[in-house]
């Protein structure tokens, strides 16, 4: 099995789940229930944090290390993977400590937002690609298991060739709105090529030095190359967190709380009942498909070119906000510091 390691044990790390959930929806939650990969050890600054997490999950993972600091874990163990699940704003001071120590891993599952400027992703990759790490970021409802499916159905034909996504999900454009851009990615693909944005830009009062606030998307148009149309609004009839996949042959409806949807051409629903898989944690699923590519496997799911296309979605529709205008990819303005704090 590949040994896991985590470095910071907040919500996204822990406390989002519970062990005796079926389908816990954080890391350790999800390397918990996997049979690919086992967690060896976690890492926190804060002994507090530290003690919660043993008081919830201790019971779960016998004989689990625990660390204060980075140096620490890596040098103390063999890790095959390291999740970065620390704020935002600490993302690449943690993301260049783990790349450049001589105990890297081979995968880095980073949580999102991946960085709070171009420049900031810009140097994670180059180090990372020197050393022949991977990086997945978490853009986790992309793996929830019936989204996964309908994604490879459509991609199959199902409805079709798409020719728009339509998605539905408000809140920061780094920070939460991201899985949404990733959702319409996931049906509509990786290559945009322009972006046009509309949203709010919040109080820069009390941010660190040197940092803008992190809009709230209202309405983003996103251009592909391969003439697809994406359209990011700020909620649906359904709620947020889901797309409407158009298709020359029919239509599909997709998201990790909805059940999958599709119609023909002629408006007759699709049975798509025996074509699901189990639910599981997207976790998992994630890690899973991380462990499968240290056997050997294919690329995980956002991982490198995928992420990072995704990230510069996020930046351009930044850009979009603050000036009104159409930014095309990849973004020439590559400074701008965005306080994303996950």
């Amino acid at each position: 099995m590949h040994q896991v390691g985590v470095i910071g044990l907040g919500a996204i790390a822990a406390m989002y789940g519970k062990p005796e959930e079926p389908a816990p929806y954080c890391h350790v939650g999800g390397i918990r229930h996997s049979k690919r990969v086992r967690l060896a050890a976690v890492a926190d600054i804060a002994e507090p944090v530290r003690e919660r997490f043993r008081e919830r999950w201790g019971a779960a993972f016998p004989g689990l290390a625990y660390h204060n600091g980075i140096a620490e874990m890596l040098a103390a163990h063999k890790l095959d993977v390291v999740a970065v699940c620390v704020r935002g704003p600490f993302h690449c001071q943690v993301m260049m400590e783990v790349i450049a120590s001589p105990h890297a891993p081979r995968s880095i599952f980073l949580e999102k937002p991946p960085s709070c400027s171009l420049e900031e992703m810009d140097r994670m990759v180059a180090a990372a690609r020197e050393r022949k790490i991977a990086i997945t970021v978490s853009y986790s409802r992309h793996w929830a298991p019936h989204v996964l499916r309908l994604s490879e159905l459509v991609r199959d034909g199902l409805i079709g060739k798409v020719q728009g996504v339509i998605g539905y999900a408000g809140g920061g454009v780094l920070s939460f709105s991201s899985h949404l851009t990733d959702l319409i990615c996931q049906f509509g693909g990786y290559d945009p090529i322009a972006v046009y944005a509309r949203g709010k830009i919040g109080p820069s009062e009390g941010l660190p030095a040197g940092y803008g606030p992190e809009p709230e998307i209202d309405t983003m148009a996103i251009e592909f190359a391969s003439g697809v149309r994406g359209i990011h609004a700020a909620a649906g009839e359904h709620g947020g967190l889901y797309c409407d996949v158009l298709g020359t042959e029919g239509y599909a409806r997709a998201g990790m709380y909805i059940p999958p949807f599709a119609k023909d051409k002629t408006g007759k629903a699709i049975d798509l009942a025996d074509k699901m898989p189990p639910n599981a944690s997207v976790f998992t699923v994630a890690y899973d498909q991380i462990s499968a590519w240290l056997d050997g496997g294919p690329l995980p799911a956002c991982t490198d070119a995928t992420w990072q296309i995704i990230n510069e979605i996020g930046f351009a529709a930044i850009e979009s906000i603050h000036t009104g205008q159409r930014i095309a990819i990849p973004n020439v303005s590559r400074k701008r510091l965005v306080h994303a704090n996950g």
